[in-house]
């Protein structure tokens, strides 16, 4: 009996230290993650430059009104103008505190905003789609103490969606080349209003600053496919113009006489962008380098 109570502790005993004395648990080793550097600088070539970036910090501004599908811009005074909905905010202390500035002379409903400030004149524009009929364009050139409007500034063919609008500087060919009559009535810079349509995109040239787009109309080719759905439109110092289509290959539409012929530039074949994709975007630089940026492949 003695003997059986020994063998029981001894099994009790021998139970309770199994686990230090069996396999050990293995643990995974932890995955260092290592993090590629994304900052780079360039030069005016486009060419990388080991030179350190600028310095930056960004403070937090409550403009206190709803804002989809915002738009920003900064006059030369240093005035914020931010569009929310069919309102044009300001901001001329840092963007420590907004209001109201739009007059009667803008739209009081939307159903697409957009807005623009030129950094050549400072003009400001607050851009209201109504409907799909038309579009209605006001602008100041006070930092948005007066305005002038337009309620029916769509170019020359009604029904636009998506409503885009930027300036440049006239160029010598084209429309250009009326750009280039001095002490005329035709505003200092071009403006430009790009929209699209199921027949693709279209886009105008207003001589008058804005006020009136009488000039331009479809633009053909990859332009027609996928309803004719784009991006921003942006301007280089001179004065080339520049449209990003949504379609399978990166492609930025481009003109050299502002706005009145197009032509097209693809790339990235052999890395792609997921389709239907999103909008690309185009900047230059002050030497009129361009470069595209784009989503690429898992996006």
């Amino acid at each position: 009996m003695r003997e059986r109570a020994l063998l029981m502790c001894f099994l009790l005993f021998s139970a309770a230290l199994s686990g230090c004395f069996g396999q050990e648990e293995s643990v995974a080793p932890v995955e260092e993650i290592i993090t590629s550097n994304r900052e780079f600088v360039t030069g005016p070539d486009g060419l990388p430059v080991d030179v350190p970036l600028l310095p930056f910090e960004f403070n937090f501004s409550d403009v206190g009104e709803d804002g989809p599908e915002p738009s920003i811009g900064v006059t030369s005074s240093g005035c914020i103008f931010f569009i929310a909905l069919e309102k044009v905010m300001r901001s001329c202390d840092f963007g420590q505190t907004w209001e109201e500035v739009q007059g009667p002379e803008c739209s009081p409903t939307t159903s697409d905003p957009y807005g623009w400030v030129d950094p050549i004149t400072d003009r400001v524009f607050g851009v209201q789609m109504i409907g799909l009929e038309t579009s209605w364009i006001c602008w100041s050139d006070d930092d948005g103490e007066t305005w002038l409007g337009n309620p029916h500034d769509s170019g020359t063919t009604p029904l636009n969606d998506h409503i885009k609008l930027a300036t440049g500087p006239w160029t010598s060919s084209g429309y250009g080349t009326l750009g280039q009559i001095t002490g005329s009535t035709i505003y200092e810079t071009a403006v430009y209003y790009c929209y699209n349509k199921l027949a693709g995109i279209f886009c105008f040239t207003s001589l008058d600053g804005g006020a009136t787009f009488e000039l331009g109309g479809q633009i053909f080719g990859l332009a027609t496919t996928n309803g004719g759905l784009h991006g921003a439109i942006s301007t280089a110092p001179d004065g080339t113009v520049y449209v990003t289509p949504r379609v399978p290959t990166p492609t930025v539409i481009v003109s050299k006489d502002n706005g009145l012929s197009w032509f097209e530039r693809t790339m990235g074949e052999d890395i792609g962008t997921p389709y239907p994709r999103k909008n690309s975007e185009v900047a230059a630089d002050t030497d009129s380098n361009a470069y595209h940026v784009w989503t690429g492949p898992g996006g």
